[in-house]
Formats: C-alpha cells, structure tokens, sequence
C-alpha cells in the first residue's frame, strides 16, 4: 500500500499496474494515457484501475499535484471476507472508472481526498485510517459498472518489456533487446509502446535514463563525469546536452537544487 505525489517527470514514465490504483488531481488539469487512451482529469477528478493496465502521465501543469495511490485489496480483509468481497472482482474484466464531481461522486470523492490525508499524516493511527478509507474505496469499485478495456495480451507483454528496460536502463537496451523480452517482433515492439505510450522504445529507454539520472544526481556521492559514463554516454557534454533537454536544466544545476530543498 503507497501513495506518492506525482511530478512531470516523475516515476509514472509508463507502467502497467501491478495493484489497484487510484489516480487523483487535487487542482489544476493532468493528462494520462490508459491502455493507450488520453483522459484529461480536472480538479477532484479520478480515475480507478484494476490491476494490468497501461498508464502513463502525459501532462501535468506545474502547479496541479496530482497523487497515486496502490493497494492489494485482499490486504485489506480478513481471507474469508477477500474470498467473497475480492476474488471474483480480480477476475472480472472490470478494468478503468472515471469518478467525477458533477457526475454524483462527491462521496467517493471525499474518500479519496481523506485516503490521501491519512498517507501523508505522521500519526500513530495514520496507516490505519488510510486503510479504512482504502477498504472503502474498493467497496465502491466492486459495485460500478466499468469501462472494460480489451488487450490483454498486449498489455503483458508491454509489462515484461517495461520490466526489461528497469532492469537494464544503465545497459542502454536495444529495440531488438526490448521486443525479446516481450517475445514480440520488433514492429510489433514499437506499435505497442506507440498504442499504450505515444512514443517509441528508444524514446522511453531514454526518458528512463534521464529519471535514472535525476535519482543519481540526488544521491550526491558520484561526480557528474562518473554518472554520464555509468548511463554509456560517449561524453559528459552529451550527457549534459541531453540532462538539460529532458529536464531544462543542467545537472549540476539540478543537483545545487535538490541539495537547497533538502537544506529547506
């Protein structure tokens, strides 16, 4: 069970959800790509996932939190009660629910919103609160009619393939390296990151070793130098000219930063 703030260029690059996931936008637009559709959430809008489906941030406005809560739902019961009220809702081809104000959800609404408190309190029964609001989450889920969103197939070979490129980001993996790991073709490689990510395997392979970079630069123990050749860049100006591109603003830059806000 988690919850995290995202940011625009946070770790939502693209995935395939592993848990059930609720994405909420406090204020402002935020754009995301599911099962490779954009939906534009609004503020105190969200969107509820199963577990396996493709989801990306595409937009995110610079002052428009938007948060992403994960949970097991069998966690949250007693197993004979997760017998009758999650397993058969696990295995149903329920997959993506829109919850909007105007649409009568202010309740669920306001769950959410009191889920998100209790993950960012520090108090003795914080985890408990968040997970009392969490159970009735999945209370409301189990009784909507959802959209259902075929492709599963696709989407678990999008997952091995994603899984792929995590593990080997610092390897720099190749088109033909990725599509193996999906046990697709290489043409079929790209039309899936294209569908479920509006982009192409190198670019995502890129955007990853800029995050790899970002959480190198954080950790304040390698020199600029050493990163740029642990990430197979042929020379530091390149890795800077890259850093800057994805990030709009240079390493060192982001490093002096990200030391100021911890200082803060």
């Amino acid at each position: 069970m988690k919850s995290i703030e995202m940011i625009r260029h946070g770790s939502l690059t693209l995935k395939v959800t592993d848990h059930f996931t609720v994405l909420f936008c406090k204020s402002g637009t935020s754009v995301i790509r599911v099962n490779g559709v954009s939906l534009t959430l609004h503020p105190r809008e969200a969107v509820l996932l199963a577990r396996g489906q493709s989801v990306m941030v595409e937009k995110i406005e610079e002052a428009s939190p938007m948060r992403l809560l994960e949970f097991d739902p069998t966690a949250l019961f007693h197993p004979e009660l997760a017998k009758r009220y999650v397993t058969p809702y696990l295995n149903t081809e329920k997959s993506i629910h829109m919850i909007k104000p105007e649409r009568g959800h202010q309740s669920i609404i306001q769950t959410i919103e009191r889920a998100v408190q209790h993950f960012s309190a520090d108090g003795p029964l914080a985890l408990m609160d968040a997970t009392l609001q969490c159970t009735v989450i999945w209370r409301y889920w189990i009784q909507q009619e959802t959209e259902t969103m075929k492709n599963e197939n696709k989407r678990e070979s999008l997952r091995h393939m994603l899984a792929y490129v995590d593990a080997h980001i610092e390897d720099r993996p190749t088109l033909a390296q990725i599509a193996h790991a999906g046990s697709v073709s290489r043409s079929e490689c790209s039309r899936l990151f294209i569908f479920f990510g509006d982009t192409s395997p190198i670019a995502y392979v890129q955007m990853k070793r800029m995050e790899r970079a970002a959480t190198l630069l954080e950790d304040l123990t390698e020199g600029i130098a050493d990163i740029a050749n642990r990430l197979s860049y042929s020379s530091v100006s390149h890795f800077v000219q890259t850093f800057k591109a994805h990030h709009a603003i240079t390493p060192l830059a982001y490093r002096k930063q990200y030391q100021k806000k911890r200082v803060n």
